[in-house]
């Protein structure tokens, strides 16, 4: 997959991991989530808080702002902040 190809952060986060040969069963325990929440975000299902978007950021090999402007110049940052908007 391709960086321009990116149409979601899950897609984004899933790069990420696939480029470092990671399974969803090593990020979530890197996260302390399950595989199912990282299925979750990994699909758009949902969105990650921000200290797991942090945990992630940390597990995928940057900090959290390096992931965030990422997903910036992607212009993905009103899926990031989505669910906030929806309440």
């Amino acid at each position: 997959m391709k960086e321009h190809d990116i149409s979601s952060i899950g897609e984004l986060i899933v790069q990420k991991r696939r480029s470092m040969k990671m399974s969803q069963d090593e990020l979530a325990f890197r996260c302390k989530k399950t595989r199912k929440a990282i299925s979750n975000i990994e699909t758009g299902k949902s969105m990650p808080s921000l200290p797991l978007f942090e945990k992630i950021a940390q597990a995928l090999g940057m900090d959290g702002s390096e992931l965030y402007k990422e997903i910036e110049d992607l212009g993905l940052i009103d899926d990031l902040f989505r669910d906030e908007k929806d309440e």
